[in-house]
C-alpha cells in the first residue's frame, strides 16, 4: 500500500511538471520568422509573480492572442490580463541576434525570463489611464537562450477606445513573431498584411487621384452643364483622401487617433462609390428611374455600417458595394452601348479588369511568398481601371466639345465678319448717299441765298442808295447811313455764307484749296487775322472726311468770329500715316456765353464722333481757345 501511494505521488508530480513544462518549440527560423500563435495561457488579474519564469500557469486558460481583439471576449474581463508562453529553441543561433516583432491592439509590458524588456503604451488598473499603442511591427531585442526553456510573459490591457475594423489593418490582441534582426522587415510586412513599399506607392496613387480630381472639377467649373465631371471629381477626391488616410494610419501608433482617422475614410468609401455610379449615369446619359434612387438610398444606408457592427458591417458596406459595382457597371454600360454610346465598351472592360485585379490581389496578399510587384500590379489595375476609363471618356468628350465650340466660334466669326463687311459696305453707301444729299442741299440753300435773298438785299440796298439825302435832316441822314451800311453788311454776309456752304473749289479741287480760299475771304471781311498752315503734300483724302473737316472748320471759325473778341487766329492742317490733325486757336477772351445754347459745339462733337475721331478742347480765360481734332485714317 505504501509503495502504491509513493508511485501515485510520483505519477501526479510528473503530470504536473509536464503540464507546467508545455512549451512552444522552435526547431528552425525561416526567412519569414516564427509566429507565436500556440501554447499561450492567460489569466485575468494582476500579480508581479506572473512574470517569474518558474510560475506555475498550468491552471490558466489557453488562448490564441493573435486573433482579433474583438473576438477574444475573455480579454475584457478585467483591465489587466496576463499572457504567458514557454519557449524552447532547439537550434543554435550562430551568434545572430534575435528580434521580437510585435503588433498589438492595446497596451503591454513584455517580460522575458522574469525581466522587463519593453513597454508598448500604458498598462493600468484605471481604465482612464490605459493608453493603447500598436507597434506596427516594431522590433525589440529578444535574447532567447538556446536549448533551454524560456518564459515569455505579457502584462496586457484592453484598449480604452472605440475600435473599428479595417480590412487593411487587422486588430490582433497581441501578435508576435520571432526572427533574426536582418529579416525583421520581412516579418513586419507579414504581421501588418501590407508592406512599407506598398504604403509608399500609395502616396503616388494619392497624387494621381488628386490630379484627376482637380482636372475634372476644373472642367466642371468651365462647363457646369456636364455634371459627370462634378461627381467624378468628388469620387476621385474621396478616393485620394482614403488612400492618403490609409497610408497615414500605417505610421500612427496611438490607437485612439488611428481609429479616429480610420473612421473618417471608412465613412467616405461608400459615398465615393455612390459618386462614381452617379457620374456614370450622367456620362452614359441614362435615365434616373426608381431603381436608381433605390440604389442611392442603399448606398447611403451602408455608410454607418462601415463602423458598426464590427467586421460584419464593413463586409456589408465595403465588400458588397464593390461587388455590386463590379456587376452593375457592365450592365449599365451594355445598356448605354445599345442606346448608341459606343464608349461604354471601355467602361465594361475596365469593370472586368477591376474584378480580376481585386480577386488576384485578395488571393495573394496573405501569401508568405507573394511577389510584391504582382501584388502591386493587381491592386493598381483594380484601383485605376474604372477611374482611368471614365477620365479618358470625359477628357475625350471635353476635347470633342471644345473642338466643336472652336468650329462654331470660327463659323460665327466668319458670319460676323461677313455681316460686318456687309454693314460697312451699306454704311459706306449710306454715307456716300448722305454726302451727296448734303452736297445737293447745300447747293440748293446756297443758290437760294445767293439768287433770292441776295438779290432782294441787293435791290433793297440800291433802293436805299437812291433816296435823296439833301432833303433829310441831320438825324434822318444818320439813320439812312446806318441802314445803308447794315444792308451792305447783310448782303456781304449772305454772299459769303452762300459761297462757304459749298464752294465751287470743294468739288473740283478738294479740302486744301477750299480752306485756302475760305481763309482769304474771311480775313478780308473780318477784323480777325487768320493764319492758315497746311502740311506739304497733304493731298486728297476720303470725301466724307474732307466734307466733315470743312464743316468742323466752318463751325469753329464762325465761333471765333462771333464770340472770341480775338485779333489773331491760327488754323493748321497736317496728316501722318495713322491720322489727320486739325488745330484751330485764337488769342481771345477764352470764355464766352454761347447764344445758340452750344448747338454749334454739339455739331462739331457729332461730326468728330462720326469720323471715330477725338476732339480736345482747351479753354483758358484771357488766353483764348485751342481746339485739336484727331481723325484716324
Amino acid at each position: 500500500m505504501r509503495k502504491l501511494l509513493i508511485l501515485s505521488w510520483f505519477l501526479i508530480f510528473d503530470l504536473g511538471v509536464y503540464a507546467q513544462k508545455e512549451v512552444f518549440r522552435i526547431d528552425s527560423l525561416p526567412k519569414e520568422g516564427v509566429l507565436l500563435n500556440k501554447g499561450w495561457k492567460f489569466h485575468a488579474g494582476d500579480n508581479p509573480d506572473f512574470a517569474k519564469p518558474d510560475f506555475d500557469d498550468s491552471k490558466w486558460e489557453s488562448i490564441d492572442p493573435t486573433k482579433d481583439v474583438m473576438d477574444l471576449k475573455s480579454l475584457k474581463v478585467g483591465n489587466i490580463i496576463w499572457l504567458r508562453l514557454k519557449l524552447l529553441p532547439k537550434i543554435e543561433f550562430d551568434n545572430k541576434f534575435l528580434a521580437l516583432i510585435v503588433k498589438q491592439t492595446g497596451a503591454s509590458e513584455i517580460y522575458l525570463n522574469g525581466k522587463l524588456i519593453h513597454k508598448f503604451g500604458r498598462v493600468s488598473k484605471n481604465t482612464e489611464e490605459i493608453k493603447g499603442y500598436d507597434p506596427m511591427g516594431e522590433q525589440i531585442s529578444f535574447p532567447l537562450i538556446a536549448q533551454q526553456n524560456n518564459s515569455l510573459a505579457v502584462r496586457f490591457s484592453y484598449p480604452n477606445t472605440f475600435l473599428v475594423s479595417d480590412l487593411n489593418f487587422p486588430n490582433p490582441a497581441f501578435k508576435a513573431v520571432i526572427n533574426y534582426v536582418e529579416n525583421a522587415v520581412i516579418s513586419s510586412d507579414i504581421i501588418n498584411s501590407l508592406s512599407l513599399r506598398a504604403h509608399n506607392s500609395g502616396h503616388i496613387k494619392t497624387g494621381i487621384f488628386l490630379f484627376i480630381a482637380a482636372f475634372h472639377l476644373l472642367l466642371f467649373f468651365q462647363y457646369r452643364h456636364k455634371k459627370a465631371n462634378l461627381f467624378f471629381g468628388i469620387y476621385t477626391f474621396f478616393t485620394a483622401y482614403t488612400l492618403f488616410s490609409s497610408n497615414i494610419t500605417y505610421f500612427i501608433n496611438d490607437l485612439y487617433y488611428r481609429n479616429l482617422l480610420t473612421i473618417t475614410h471608412l465613412l467616405v468609401s461608400p459615398i465615393a462609390d455612390l459618386c462614381v455610379l452617379i457620374a456614370l449615369y450622367f456620362l452614359l446619359e441614362l435615365k434616373r428611374d426608381k431603381f436608381f434612387y433605390i440604389i442611392v438610398v442603399c448606398f447611403l444606408i451602408t455608410v454607418p455600417t462601415m463602423i458598426y457592427p464590427y467586421k460584419t458591417g464593413q463586409l456589408f458596406g465595403f465588400v458588397l458595394t464593390k461587388l455590386f459595382l463590379c456587376f452593375y457597371i457592365p450592365f449599365i454600360s451594355f445598356k448605354a452601348y445599345r442606346n448608341g454610346k459606343k464608349e461604354a465598351v471601355s467602361i465594361t472592360i475596365a469593370a472586368i479588369l477591376f474584378f480580376v485585379g481585386m480577386t488576384i490581389y485578395i488571393l495573394i496578399r496573405d501569401s508568405v511568398n507573394k511577389p510584391w510587384i504582382l501584388q502591386e500590379m493587381a491592386f493598381d489595375i483594380a484601383l485605376l481601371a474604372v477611374p482611368m476609363a471614365i477620365s479618358y471618356i470625359l477628357a475625350t468628350e471635353y476635347k470633342r466639345n471644345y473642338l466643336q465650340l472652336s468650329d462654331n466660334l470660327t463659323e460665327f466669326q466668319r458670319i460676323a465678319k461677313e455681316k460686318q463687311e456687309t454693314l460697312h459696305k451699306q454704311n459706306a453707301e449710306l454715307q456716300a448717299a448722305l454726302l451727296q444729299g448734303q452736297t445737293i442741299e447745300r447747293k440748293r440753300v446756297a443758290a437760294d441765298l445767293h439768287d433770292n435773298l441776295g438779290s432782294t438785299l441787293s435791290a433793297l440796298w440800291l433802293s436805299v442808295d437812291l433816296i435823296d439825302k439833301s432833303k433829310m435832316s441831320q438825324e434822318e441822314t444818320a439813320i439812312h447811313q446806318n441802314l445803308r451800311e447794315n444792308l451792305e453788311k447783310a448782303y456781304n454776309d449772305v454772299r459769303l455764307l452762300s459761297h462757304n456752304l459749298l464752294p465751287e473749289e470743294f468739288e473740283k479741287q478738294g479740302l486744301v484749296p477750299t480752306l485756302q480760299s475760305f481763309v482769304r475771304k474771311i480775313s478780308k471781311n473780318s477784323k480777325i487775322h487768320f493764319d492758315l498752315q497746311i502740311a506739304e503734300g497733304f493731298g486728297r483724302v476720303d470725301n466724307k472726311i474732307e466734307f466733315e473737316l470743312y464743316s468742323i472748320c466752318l463751325e469753329l471759325v464762325n465761333n471765333i468770329i462771333k464770340h472770341s473778341k480775338a485779333t489773331d487766329a491760327k488754323i493748321s492742317l497736317s496728316r501722318s500715316q495713322k491720322q489727320i490733325e486739325l488745330r484751330i486757336s485764337d488769342n481771345g477772351i477764352g470764355t464766352f456765353k454761347n447764344e445758340s445754347d452750344g448747338k454749334g459745339m454739339k455739331n462739331v462733337k457729332a461730326r468728330v464722333e462720326s469720323l471715330n475721331g477725338i476732339w480736345n478742347l482747351q479753354n483758358i480765360e484771357n488766353k483764348g481757345i485751342r481746339s485739336e481734332v484727331l481723325i484716324p485714317v
